[in-house]
């Protein structure tokens, strides 16, 4: 019992010589030490102490840093404590020492939101699924549900798994995902996404991610890794340093060499220490990644805003990152004799039981618009070539050329002349459609454009990316077609996976260069890219892993935003960086002036450092300019 309570007592002892308590004891400590200080109550010994402990995890980091051969923030902050010590101002170094380690309680502060933001996001994830087998429904564990299960999702409920609905029309509450408030509605075969809310409606939906490759979980892991990933956004801190620390060291030798005033020489140091930066930098690129997370977007650490910021050029596959990557109605040409609706419907009847991608388009198409489409009265297909049905007592013929041709139906010329101008012109597919032996009309199917990407590439633009490139292994015809829609000047056509590579890496020779995927055959390239950017929702596991940014909600309009994000933080740290240089300047003046002593100027530095960190926070309120775009400079 007496060593099961020794070593209780010393795994307390440990704990709290680790973070977070120690850190928060440390600046419990000196703030309190300090004020006594500063009221007449000197107590020497424990401002030397604690400014000891609290910059002792700084002088870890900053030894293996210097073994590295890399002059960081870290090593320019334990220079300015050493000279604290060596000049005996201890209230300087208990000064440093606080805010080192409110740093170390931020980082700490940032992890744990991470974690709660992934508990609470999981939490969202229902627990029971109600599963359609053969004509009974039974209640299964989310985990039991496979891929392909028929799942019934009753209003008020959340969806267990990704899935594509197979019946119903229902209003989505996605604002788990996406952070948008608004209603979606959707009806067969749209995407629902896991832990999104059924308002109103039923659906039955077929299984399409299930388990860790669900987007719930996906998002989970994805918001684990970006933060492990966060202290990458030291890299800027450490490029700071290793710009300024060299001119501050140059400019105390010159000025010991000129005065031999040691004391004013230890004062400039003291001006100069950067535990503010140390700070500042982190808290906006954390306010950022948060910012990035509640528009449904994950970035996988702080560095990738920067890149997202320094972008001249981004790239973007066609096939389900600027199209859907599935086939839909494109365009409707009905003879005058019958109206647009009756033509649609009864060729969508017709194309009802049809197996063939573009039968199944046709129908998925006029479901989704009209909500309903009755059943043909019979129906026969003819290999790939088109289908015949009655509908309502009409004879409906829905084919290619040929296959009119062998059932003698006469297309006139005019119209076949259509007919090839569509193909030549656009490379989509075009359907012939006759009713009672008469020809009806023409249907295209086609890969069709985004809603929302024409405007996406025009706001990339308008926020400082100079070329917007189109890939695709399509032929040139088709992904012209795509490219002069969407408003894209540059396009590269029949490229494989090798070929995006060298292509790539091509551009990067004139500045960074983003990509933007979702298949398989995109992760190469995103892996190479100076910012990969997954469109996760419909992406391929191999595509997120490969990206450094995901989009979770596959809306291209989030790509500006992030965009302009990192032009934002990035400006947010050009501010703290100026507010740094400024306040110094003006500390140098002072000092060398005969103004301002060493323990005047660690009180001038910590006063100060509080200015770059107010404009870091800013990041986290609302910007009343979120609509509008930080030009890049």
């Amino acid at each position: 019992m007496a060593e099961d309570h020794a070593l209780t007592a010393g795994q307390q002892l440990r704990s709290f010589f680790e973070a977070p308590k120690r850190d928060g004891v440390i600046v419990v400590v000196l703030g309190l030490v300090l004020v006594a200080d500063y009221a007449g109550l000197e107590r020497h010994w424990l401002l030397a102490g604690f400014a000891a402990l609290g910059a002792l995890p700084t002088l870890v980091s900053a030894f293996v840093s210097l073994r590295r051969r890399s002059v960081g923030i870290d090593a320019f902050n334990v220079f300015a404590v050493v000279i604290s010590f060596a000049t005996l101002q201890f209230r300087s170094a208990a000064f440093i020492a606080l805010m080192l380690s409110f740093a170390r309680l931020l980082d700490w502060r940032t992890q744990t939101r991470a974690r709660d933001a992934i508990a609470e996001l999981l939490k969202l994830k229902p627990l029971k699924a109600v599963r359609e087998v053969g004509d009974k429904l039974e209640d299964v564990a989310v985990d039991d549900v496979k891929l392909g299960d028929v799942l019934l999702v009753r209003p008020g409920s959340r969806v267990p798994v990704d899935g594509r609905i197979v019946f119903g029309q229902v209003s989505m509450n996605e604002s788990s995902v996406t952070g948008e408030s608004a209603l979606v509605d959707k009806t067969v075969g749209d995407a629902v996404i896991s832990s999104t809310l059924v308002e109103s409606g039923v659906l039955k939906m077929r299984a399409t991610g299930v388990g860790a490759d669900s987007t719930i979980e996906r998002m989970a892991a994805l918001m684990r890794q970006a933060a492990e990933n966060k202290s990458r956004t030291e890299r800027i801190a450490d490029r700071f340093a290793g710009a300024f620390l060299p001119l501050v060291a140059l400019l105390g030798i010159v000025t010991y060499v000129v005065t031999r005033d040691a004391a004013k020489t230890s004062a400039l140091f003291l001006v100069a220490c950067a535990d503010d930066m140390a700070v500042a930098i982190p808290l906006a690129m954390t306010a950022a990644l948060g910012r990035a997370a509640g528009r449904g977007v994950v970035v996988k650490g702080g560095e990738w805003l920067e890149a997202l910021h320094g972008m001249k050029t981004l790239v973007l596959d066609k096939t389900g990152t600027l199209t859907y990557g599935r086939l839909e109605i494109r365009d409707v040409h009905p003879e005058s004799w019958i109206a647009e609706d009756e033509f649609l419907r009864l060729t969508a009847a017709a194309e009802k039981f049809s197996e063939h991608p573009i039968g199944r388009a046709i129908y998925r198409t006029v479901k989704r618009a009209h909500g309903f489409v009755s059943d043909p009265d019979t129906f026969d297909s003819f290999k790939g070539a088109g289908v015949s049905a009655t509908v309502d007592g009409k004879n409906v013929i829905a084919g290619n050329e040929r296959i009119l041709a062998e059932r003698g139906l006469q297309v006139p010329a005019e119209v076949m002349e259509k007919f090839e101008a569509e193909k030549n012109e656009h490379g989509q597919t075009t359907v012939l459609v006759m009713i009672d032996g008469k020809f009806a009309g023409l249907v295209t199917v086609a890969d069709v454009p985004r809603p929302e990407a024409a405007e996406a590439m025009r706001r990339l633009k308008e926020y400082g990316v100079k070329r917007v490139i189109m890939f695709t292994g399509d032929n040139e015809r088709t992904a012209a077609d795509v490219a002069k829609t969407l408003g894209i000047s540059e396009f590269r056509a029949s490229m494989t996976p090798e070929s995006k590579l060298a292509e790539l890496k091509i551009l990067q020779r004139d500045g960074r260069v983003g990509m933007v995927g979702d298949g398989i055959n995109d992760a190469p390239a995103l892996a190479a890219a100076d910012v990969g950017i997954a469109m996760g929702g419909g992406g391929t596991a191999v595509a997120v892993e490969a990206a450094d940014v995901v989009v979770l909600t596959d809306d291209l309009a989030r790509l500006p935003e992030m965009v302009d994000l990192g032009h934002r933080v990035m400006k947010v740290i050009r501010n703290d960086t100026a507010i740094w240089i400024i306040s110094n300047l003006f500390g140098f003046v002072l000092v060398l002036t005969g103004f301002m002593g060493p323990a005047f100027a660690a009180a001038y530095n910590f006063g100060t450092d509080f200015l770059p960190l107010i404009n870091s926070s800013l990041l986290f309120g609302k910007d009343k300019n979120d609509a509008k775009p930080v030009k890049k400079p």
